[in-house]
């Protein structure tokens, strides 16, 4: 932690954290939508989530506790909101962590493969989730420093493999109408895509106390680089792939321009799935000790059990899986904190953000919106 100023810490943590699983599915639904929709969204999405990432470092700074979500909510909405919330928050980390240990270890096991191919299949599986895991153990400490490390390796990859592609980026397949009636269509990945407010509290304990002004910055400049570094990967993989971009991005790639792609591809998705399970399995651990009263261990066991349950239950598709996360839990967990922002601002003068009342209950209804449209996709399949 020493050698790496506080802030840059702090920056990498937010966006390891966005940068994600999600990543990878955002040019197959920028295809599905049509790219120019697709980009809209992006930058609806990236302005919604930036005002909810503001709004939450207002609630940490304001609040001298230690919590989640789940005990800011219950601190400050009341005792049934804080059970919702505690729903909501466990559903969307452990589907989180679930879509990464799916991704990454898929990814981890190429790299894997194509260093000794005798392995099995489920050996990247092993490797990332046992990597992952105890990487948590550490503490948040060990953990600020190796998400750093990793973090500024996956920016360096990713924006380095989006410049191989760009020869090979075609105009005709970036060329789209705007569609209203598919707006919805890429909502829950990019949404999930853009998560990071879940690590704000810990981005807090990095730059210590009396830092409202560093926290906003970096909030800012987190958010926007992950929504600019998608806005690149999708442009890249779509303009070069077209209709066959892929669920993942990468198979496409290497199935087009050779197994080049599917390590510098395995690379870039190891680093960017590993990045996240290790911060948000780090918020999962500190909900359990600081909302739920876990002891230390017992946190990081519960913390290290889940996704492997849900791996072992059969739980494999990951656009269903960061869709339905995204929309719904991640929706929800929004919109509590745009009613706990609206708490902390009728009691006194905002010390991050000042968000009009208007833009809130817009944000709110959007968000609304999205969980009934995917809840009735998921329900009418």
């Amino acid at each position: 932690m020493a050698a790496m100023p506080r802030e840059w810490v702090a920056f990498l943590l937010l966006v390891g954290t966005i940068v994600g699983a999600g990543m990878f599915a955002v040019p197959f639904v920028f295809q599905g939508a049509g790219f120019l929709t697709g980009v809209f969204v992006l930058i609806g999405l990236a302005t919604a989530a930036t005002c909810i990432h503001l709004a939450y470092a207002e609630v940490v700074v304001v609040t001298p506790e230690a919590h989640r979500l789940p005990g800011y909510v219950r601190g400050y909405l009341g005792r049934s909101l804080g059970i919702l919330s505690s729903a909501s928050y466990l559903f969307g980390l452990s589907g989180s962590l679930l879509a990464y240990v799916v991704l990454g270890g898929a990814f981890l096991g190429d790299l894997l493969r194509w260093l000794v191919p005798s392995l099995p299949s489920t050996a990247g599986y092993v490797a990332f989730y046992l990597f992952g895991v105890a990487v948590i153990a550490r503490g948040i400490r060990f953990e600020g420093v190796a998400n750093a490390v990793l973090t500024i390796a996956l920016v360096l990859a990713l924006v380095g493999l989006a410049f191989t592609l760009v020869p090979e980026i075609s105009s005709a397949n970036l060329h789209s109408s705007f569609q209203a009636s598919r707006l919805f269509v890429p909502y829950g990945v990019v949404l999930f895509a853009l998560a990071g407010a879940a690590i704000i509290p810990d981005m807090r304990r990095v730059l210590g106390a009396g830092a409202p002004r560093r926290l906003r910055n970096l909030v800012l400049l987190g958010t926007v680089t992950a929504a600019v570094l998608y806005g690149l990967f999708a442009l890249a993989v779509v303009g070069a792939m077209g209709g066959g971009t892929t669920p993942d991005a990468i198979s496409g790639l290497a199935e087009r321009f050779g197994d080049s792609y599917r390590v510098a591809g395995a690379l870039i998705g190891f680093l960017a799935t590993i990045t996240s399970f290790i911060t948000l399995g780090v918020v999962l651990e500190g909900t359990f000790r600081y909302d739920f009263g876990f002891r230390r261990e017992a946190a990081w066991l519960a913390t290290a059990i889940i996704p492997g349950l849900l791996i072992l239950a059969g739980f494999h598709d990951f656009i269903a899986i960061v869709s339905v996360v995204g929309a719904v839990a991640i929706g929800f967990d929004s919109m509590l904190i745009l009613a706990l922002y609206g708490v902390l601002r009728s009691r006194g003068r905002p010390k991050v953000v000042s968000l009009p009342a208007t833009a809130c209950f817009f944000l709110a209804a959007v968000f609304g919106l999205g969980i009934i449209y995917e809840l009735f996709r998921l329900f009418s399949q």
